[in-house]
């Protein structure tokens, strides 16, 4: 314990451009697998974005998001006194706009249940047989300097298995083949643990538990050794979302880390205590379009820590700026994730030690 309080803990975040050299597909490729479905009513909803925002103007979530609002119009529409959880705010409107297409009692939310399980599917065909051998490498020389919280926004395993991490799960157990959540332990370990690891916006390996075992004894989300197409018992969601997953995606996002306790609320609140505590930052190929990471990321940590704070960013995206004492830019042809170079890797160490 007195070796772990002693040593430098770097506070990690993963973008989906960190697990791209690994073989995870990047978000143009799942966009494009949500565009080329045929079925009803994802078809429609693409297309009208399509003429609405023009091509290449939205993605994958914000197909996501549309058939979740869709779904809440929807029920609004044919049952205006709806029970309160429901939202649908423009359900108001109803007789200002034509049918969008009919598909349905509840065809809005089955067809986004449907295109949760593809894209978690396609992660991982895309995932299954790729190498972590070279984040393995990377972390591996991290670890030997510091102690690591890794956040990481992705959903594919790749860096679960890049290492030994502590992510709140338990083992599996051998007739269920899941872990479930440590509730008493997370808050104290997630701290104190020299290689923490949380999947902030779900994982390919989380699903739902079976009927037969209540989700207040076990959680509302189980992780399972491997990753799985299928998702699991869908459960009553928290107040104020609309649909459970144990993938993260689309709209207002923000909402899990504050309703759907486990695991997401625990891990918001330790990547909100390690920007608190941790004055040291790798962010990796993370192009800052979540909120609710950019509040913390980008405002309030340079407040708290100040000309203390020593980050690094990699991405290829980036330009190439010169290092300053705070901050170690690495772009374009320098922003590869993991860094193989070894004058490259020391340099960061060396930035995030100093």
């Amino acid at each position: 314990m007195m070796r772990q309080l002693q040593r430098p803990r770097v506070l990690v975040i993963l973008g989906a451009g960190s697990t791209i050299g690994a073989g995870a597909p990047p978000t143009n490729d799942i966009t494009n697998l949500v565009c080329q479905i045929e079925d009803e009513p994802i078809r429609s909803v693409v297309n009208r974005l399509r003429n609405q925002r023009t091509e290449g103007n939205f993605d994958f979530e914000t197909v996501l998001a549309t058939l979740e609002e869709l779904d809440e119009f929807s029920i609004r529409r044919r049952f205006p006194t709806a029970w309160p959880r429901v939202g649908g705010d423009l359900s108001a409107f109803t007789e200002f706009l034509p049918d969008f297409t009919d598909v349905g009692e509840n065809g809005f939310l089955v067809a986004r249940t449907r295109l949760v399980g593809s894209i978690k599917k396609f992660v991982i065909d895309r995932t299954g047989t790729a190498s972590p051998d070279a984040l393995s490498a990377f972390f591996d020389e991290l670890k030997a300097e510091f102690d690591l919280t890794v956040v990481t926004l992705n959903y594919d395993d790749l860096i679960d298995r890049a290492g030994e991490w502590y992510d709140g799960f338990s083992p599996p157990t051998a007739t269920d083949k899941f872990g479930t959540f440590d509730f008493s332990m997370f808050s104290s370990q997630s701290v104190t643990h020299p290689a923490v690891l949380l999947h902030l916006h779900g994982s390919v390996r989380f699903a739902f538990p079976p009927w037969r075992q209540p989700s207040p004894q076990v959680g509302a989300i189980v992780r399972h050794t491997t990753p799985i197409c299928w998702m699991g018992t869908t459960l009553q969601a928290p107040e104020g979302i609309e649909q459970p997953s144990p993938i993260i995606a689309g709209g207002r996002k923000d909402r899990w880390m504050t309703r759907a306790c486990v695991p997401f609320g625990y891990y918001y609140n330790a990547f909100i205590a390690s920007i608190l505590c941790c004055q040291r930052l790798l962010v990796a190929g993370y192009g800052g379009g979540d909120l609710h990471v950019n509040s913390w990321l980008v405002e309030e940590h340079p407040r708290i820590h100040g000309a203390r704070r020593r980050i690094v960013r990699v991405n290829p995206a980036l330009p190439k700026m010169p290092q300053t004492p705070e901050l170690l830019t690495l772009g374009g042809s320098e922003g590869h994730f993991p860094p193989e170079d070894p004058n490259q890797i020391r340099n960061i160490i060396d930035h995030l030690k100093n």
